[in-house]
């Protein structure tokens, strides 16, 4: 080999290490037949947040009974390890109900046996990269530990101190969904990992991963705000496009089969919560500053407003710098009314110092429609304070998404009392009424006056 090819392979191999190009081989296709049509598995909830409109909102009847504490024997407990976004339903051909569990050291597939109890299929170990593997009983340890320790005391505060940091570790798992043909896509911080049935239909099948798609670093918006690549949230197109963000501010969209992807920045911002994707593929994503409409038109996106693409600034005040580190909203944006009511929104949480539920006319706004007295433009269809009943509070922050139900949104107290970021040690400190968020209220969209 020459000596000028010898400096070109050792200087085409630094480049790749160093400016973290898409030189790694970290795209491995499905080798599987799914047909043209990739949609979402038919289960009450296949994805975090349940559907792809986010509403975390099921076809089920809740408990109907008087409230009652529960004993040992009623509670269905499947101990497991740390942090899991949600169990992910899929029926098999033959009537076979499975539940997909992704963890950070584990995906499992559980069902309901004869008595209507979880039971465990089969399970797959995975490595964690900071923190160890937990055994289902050394977790039950952990826990008896804490339920021991005194809550505020010094021994309590070492117990849940060592889970420090492992709210990021979870992100190598949280986001997930399962499609139609039973193949579960797990968000792994940077790539995206496929796992299968090693028998296709075969729902007491071991699990396989069947492909991968690794985050091409030079497609992304990295720098030193954000250096490494994180995925914070996980939806799909009518067309079965996986629409995955990324906290630098990177909305990419996948092939189903993992194959190829297309991404588009949003400049000057980063995500920090999952999208909502509608019935015609509109994606709506909540940045650092702004509410955005994307829409998936020719395997690509678009932000014109011909194609019914918009972008709103919404509300920002002092204490998201002091106490948020910036992160704006922290609601995945929810979807309100379906195709064909008249009707439709999508609703998000701003990041005023104490929240305002915000509904936007999601669509073309309304001929008739006046902009609202305080509202940044006339898509706002309505915009109340988020104080849960107390005109005094000076500050409040809803952490988890609206939950929709008809023209019904919820939002829950996510502000620590005592200012702390929610990472897992603090989390496990809840139970301090010095430290307990105490809130929940309900808003109403009133059709027939067109008001919130």
């Amino acid at each position: 080999m020459p000596h000028n090819t010898h400096i070109f392979a050792v200087s085409l191999v630094i480049y790749c290490l160093f400016q973290m190009t898409a030189c790694s081989k970290a795209i491995e296709p499905i080798d599987l037949d799914m047909g043209d049509k990739v949609t979402l598995s038919d289960g009450n909830c296949p994805i975090i947040h349940c559907n792809s409109y986010q509403s975390d909102a099921l076809p089920l009847k809740g408990p109907e009974k008087p409230s009652q504490k529960l004993d040992v024997q009623t509670i269905d407990h499947l101990w497991s390890s740390p942090i899991a976004g949600g169990i992910l339903d899929h029926t098999y051909q033959d009537g076979t109900t499975v539940f997909w569990v992704s963890q950070v050291d584990r995906i499992m597939k559980l069902r309901l046996n004869q008595n209507n109890r979880l039971e465990k299929i089969t399970e797959m170990a995975l490595t964690p990269k900071d923190f160890p593997r937990f055994e289902p009983e050394v977790i039950q340890s952990v826990v008896r530990a804490l339920d021991d320790a005194t809550v505020g005391s010094e021994h309590h505060s070492l117990l849940a101190g060592e889970w420090k940091g492992y709210q990021i570790e979870g992100l190598r798992a949280y986001y997930a969904m399962v499609n139609n043909h039973g193949i579960l896509y797990v968000g792994n911080r940077d790539s995206v990992i496929a796992y299968g049935d090693e028998e296709p239909g075969n729902p007491n099948s071991r699990i396989v991963k069947v492909g991968q798609y690794g985050f091409q670093k030079s497609e992304l918006q990295l720098g030193l705000t954000m250096p490494t690549v994180i995925m914070i949230g996980m939806n799909v197109t009518p067309d079965g496009y996986i629409i995955t963000v990324t906290i630098d501010g990177t909305v990419v969209a996948i092939a189903p089969d993992l194959s190829t992807a297309t991404y588009y920045p949003l400049q000057g911002e980063q995500i920090w919560n999952s999208v909502a994707v509608d019935d015609h593929g509109a994606i709506y994503v909540a940045g650092t500053k702004r509410l955005h409409k994307l829409i998936w038109k020719n395997k690509g996106f678009s932000d014109k407003a011909e194609d019914g693409a918009w972008v709103e600034p919404y509300s920002i005040g002092s204490l998201d710098a002091e106490l948020r580190a910036e992160r704006g909203s922290g609601t995945t944006p929810a979807l309100m009314g379906s195709s064909s009511d008249s009707d439709r929104f999508v609703v998000i949480a701003d990041a005023e110092n104490v929240n305002n539920i915000v509904f936007y006319w999601r669509d073309k706004i309304p001929r008739d429609w006046k902009q609202l007295p305080g509202a940044r433009s006339r898509r706002v269809a309505g915009i109340l304070p988020v104080d849960f009943g107390d005109n005094s509070l000076t500050n409040s922050y809803s952490e988890n998404s609206a939950t929709i139900f008809e023209y019904g949104a919820v939002l829950g107290n996510n502000q620590v009392k005592t200012n702390e970021p929610m990472t897992m040690d603090v989390q496990l400190k809840m139970k301090d009424p010095a430290r307990t968020p105490y809130g929940i209220q309900k808003f109403q969209w009133n059709s027939d006056q067109s008001r919130l």
